[in-house]
């Protein structure tokens, strides 16, 4: 049996037209890529279906370096192209560089072009570099971290993104602190009402357990535990190393033969 709609009210209509509405931005169809490409990590009985992004923006800190060049950036334009972010999606970079916005493009544009894992499309590029900002400047500097306050304010106002964004810190360890701390002091780590903020912390986090448990709590003081990402790419790599070396080597230090069938399997991975 169908449930009939109620009839919108006399006052209901009105709200909507009196409602301040968020700035149109035009939703471009999402190309269908899953013949092309396909996430290597994902499970064959993983069903969910792929969640489309509400309304956020994304600050990269160390924007320059390769990490960025070659995995976010390109990763970024993936995601639009496949039709998983929103139309208002921005995207702001941070680092020393004596850069305009159109240069921060540029850079994008060519790393997307070399590193992407879906195919060029120029009204793709175009909807997400209209969202591109950069601010030049040290992660000491108070005067950048406040262009970057007004960055993500005017991008809110003109884009959409609600207050929502993502801090990537794509930089040094040692420069961790620095960048937290100026992300507290700037009111830069506060959502909004109603909105979120998240900080992804990349690479060693601490060199050993006494500078993780210090970075930790620095992080906590401006993050809430939940707000938090680390992504560490070394985790793990020596004791790969070393079952490698064992499975390849025998006690006296000689080297295995492998059988022909696991040689012709190994050539076959990517």
């Amino acid at each position: 049996m169908s449930e009939e709609l109620p009839d919108t009210t006399e006052t209901e209509t009105a709200a909507e037209v009196t409602t301040p509405a968020t700035p149109a931005t035009p939703v471009l169809p999402a190309a269908d890529w899953s013949d092309e490409w396909s996430n290597p990590l994902r499970h064959p009985q993983d069903r969910r279906l792929p969640r489309i992004a509400g309304p956020s923006g994304l600050v990269i800190f160390g924007v320059t370096g390769d990490l960025s060049r070659k995995k976010l950036m390109p990763a970024v334009y993936d995601l639009a192209n496949r039709g998983m972010l929103p139309p208002g999606f921005s995207l702001v970079g941070f680092a020393r560089r004596d850069w305009e916005d159109q240069d921060f493009a540029q850079v994008v544009h060519d790393s997307v072009r070399e590193h992407s894992r879906t195919p060029f499309r120029e009204e793709v590029w175009q909807q997400l570099a209209e969202g591109m900002r950069f601010i030049p400047g040290d992660f000491d500097d108070d005067q950048a971290f406040k262009q970057l306050r007004s960055a993500v304010d005017e991008l809110d106002a003109s884009r959409g993104t609600n207050g929502n964004y993502a801090f990537y810190l794509s930089v040094p360890p040692k420069f961790f602190p620095k960048v937290v701390r100026q992300l507290k002091k700037h009111g830069l780590a506060d959502a909004p009402e109603g909105s979120w903020r998240r900080a992804i912390i990349e690479k060693p986090f601490g060199h050993d357990l006494s500078s993780a448990r210090e970075l930790n709590a620095l992080v906590h003081d401006v993050f809430e535990p939940d707000q938090v990402f680390r992504i560490d790419h070394y985790l793990g790599k020596e004791t790969v190393q070393n079952i490698l070396a064992l499975r390849d080597h025998d006690g006296r230090g000689h080297r295995h033969r492998r059988p022909r069938r696991l040689l012709r399997r190994h050539r076959r991975r990517p």
